[in-house]
């Protein structure tokens, strides 16, 4: 079972650390331990969070978290419809 921390922000949003946090825990569900997979999947996760880490424009910072929320939701769904 995967599960992800459903806690929003004080306006209803994800902040950027919980977006983060809940792609490294897909991460382990996807590819638990020290695998070669998880290893990529978690430096994917780490780059592309690090690339964007400076980033200050409040609309770049909304498309990129609203990206991450998509993927996050693709995978539940994939995984919803592969149990059925």
């Amino acid at each position: 079972r995967c599960y992800f921390n459903v806690k929003m922000a004080a306006n209803g949003q994800r902040t950027s650390l919980q977006l983060y946090r809940d792609c490294l825990r897909l991460v382990r569900h996807i590819a638990p331990g020290n695998s070669p997979k998880g290893f990529a999947l978690r430096s994917m996760v780490q780059t592309e969070f690090g690339k964007n880490r400076d980033e200050k424009d409040e609309a770049k910072l909304e498309f990129m978290k609203t990206a991450a929320i998509r993927g996050l939701s693709n995978y539940m769904l994939y995984e919803s419809g592969t149990k059925d």
